[in-house]
């Protein structure tokens, strides 16, 4: 039982690196300035589709602008997977270090979950019962394009 968690929490840790370092050296221009960008792309969309008033759309704006300190994330992950790569698997408190180290890891999962949830219990705050339906719905037509792309469980697992 605890070689496969320690083996989901690895991969976990090194996804979440690995988009990291793929948002973090994304295509040219300023990182903070395309973030900006996309957040009011994506803003000006959900206004349009859930038919958001102003009121509705600056509280948003501001939700979406919450200051999230992922660069602090990513070198947390980081780090954790450099301690995990570096631990010496001869080592007599192996497995208590590497306990130690997927302790870490759940701890940073639960605190990334809990903000995520924040943010969107604080967006239910802000929409009506109408436009969070809509979202859900426009959420869950997302989710089955990327299932047929083949991303988040499509078809590229099969044959594992």
């Amino acid at each position: 039982m605890r070689k496969p968690m320690m083996i989901v929490l690895t991969t976990l840790a090194l996804a979440g690196t690995a988009s990291g370092l793929a948002m973090a050296h994304g295509k040219g221009g300023d990182n903070d300035e395309r973030q900006q960008r996309h957040q009011e792309k994506r803003l000006e969309h959900m206004s349009e589709k859930l038919g958001l008033s102003e009121e509705q759309r600056a509280q948003m704006k501001e939700l979406m602008a919450a200051p999230a300190d992922r660069k602090a994330d990513r070198d947390e992950k980081r780090d954790l997977q450099r301690q995990i790569r570096e631990l010496d698997t001869a080592a007599a408190d192996y497995n208590q270090r590497l306990d130690g180290l997927i302790e870490q890891a759940q701890q940073q999962l639960g605190e990334q979950i809990r903000e995520r949830q924040a943010k969107h219990q604080a967006m239910q705050n802000i929409l009506t019962d109408e436009q969070e339906t809509k979202l859900a719905e426009m959420i869950q037509k997302r989710m089955d394009k990327m299932e047929h792309h083949g991303r988040h469980g499509g078809e590229r697992d099969k044959g594992w």
